[in-house]
C-alpha cells in the first residue's frame, strides 16, 4: 500500500520538480549571440531558452572563452554550446543539431614579408599556415594534413605573426574577424579560397549528464525551424536569419 502511495505522489508532482538547469556557455559572436553579463544575448541564446523552457528546463549562462568551451565539452563539463560548426572530429563527442546553415568562403591571407602565389590548397604546402587553435576552417582545410599548421591562441596573435613574416599565411572568414586581416598594411589575399555551406548548429556534449535530453530538445528545435519559428526570432532581432534546408 505504500508502495501505491509513494507513486501516487510522484506522479502528482509538477513537472517543474523534474526540471533540469543546463550549464550553457556564451562568448560574443554577434549579432547571432553575446555576452552580457551572467546572461546570453540573441537571437542562438533566444531559440535555446524558448525549447528549454517547453520542456521543462532552465540554463545558466557562462561567458568562456571557445578554446575552453571546446576542451570542456570533451569531458562533458559543460552542458550546451550554441552557434558552432560540427566536423568528424566534434562529431566524436557532440550531438548536435543545426538550426540553419550559411554560405561560408574562406580566405587565405599572405603575409606582406612574402611573395608567394596561392591558387590551390596544395600550394600551402611549403608555407608555415597559423591558424586558431580549436576552430573549424573547413573540411578541405581540415583534412589537408600535410600542411605545417602552427595553432595560435587568437587572431589577433596570427595577424601580428603574419605582419612579422613568422608565419606566412593565414586562413579567414567571416566568422574568424577577416576585416582585421584586412586591415593588416601590405596584406595579400591568395586567388584560391574555399566555399561551402556550413551548418549552425546548438550542441550537448555526449558526456554531459544533461544528453540524455538531447533527442527531446532535437525534436523541439527541429519543430521550431518547420514552422519558421527560427526565422520570426532572428527578424526580430533584425538579423538575417539562416537559411535552411528544404
Amino acid at each position: 500500500m505504500k508502495n501505491v502511495f509513494l507513486v501516487f505522489v510522484i506522479l502528482a508532482l509538477p513537472l517543474g520538480s523534474f526540471a533540469a538547469t543546463f550549464e550553457g556557455h556564451c562568448r560574443n559572436r554577434e549579432p547571432e549571440l553575446f555576452a552580457d553579463g551572467k546572461s546570453c544575448k540573441g537571437p542562438v541564446p533566444e531559440i535555446i531558452e524558448t525549447a528549454l523552457k517547453r520542456l521543462g528546463h532552465g540554463v545558466s549562462w557562462s561567458e568562456i572563452p571557445w578554446k575552453r568551451t571546446i576542451e570542456s565539452a570533451k569531458d562533458g563539463s559543460v552542458d550546451l554550446i550554441p552557434r558552432h560548426s560540427m566536423n568528424e572530429e566534434r562529431e566524436a563527442f557532440l550531438h548536435s543539431v543545426p538550426y540553419g546553415y550559411k554560405e561560408r568562403k574562406i580566405f587565405y591571407m599572405i603575409s606582406p614579408k612574402i611573395d608567394i602565389e596561392i591558387n590551390t590548397l596544395g600550394d600551402l604546402t611549403p608555407y608555415i599556415v597559423g591558424v586558431l587553435r580549436g576552430s573549424y576552417y573547413s573540411d578541405n582545410f581540415a583534412k589537408a594534413i600535410n600542411l605545417k599548421k602552427k595553432p595560435l591562441n587568437n587572431n589577433d596573435q596570427i595577424i601580428k605573426m603574419l605582419a612579422s613574416g613568422r608565419i606566412d599565411v593565414a586562413p579567414t572568414s567571416s566568422a574568424h574577424e577577416v576585416d582585421k586581416f584586412r586591415a593588416l598594411p601590405g596584406i595579400k589575399e591568395a586567388a584560391y579560397s574555399d566555399t561551402f555551406l556550413n551548418s549552425r548548429n546548438i550542441g550537448i556534449p555526449k558526456r554531459s549528464p544533461m544528453a540524455k535530453y538531447f533527442a527531446s530538445f532535437k525534436d523541439e528545435i527541429d519543430k521550431m525551424v518547420n514552422s519558421g519559428e527560427i526565422d520570426k526570432i532572428f527578424a526580430k532581432y533584425g538579423v538575417k536569419p539562416p537559411a535552411q534546408k528544404k
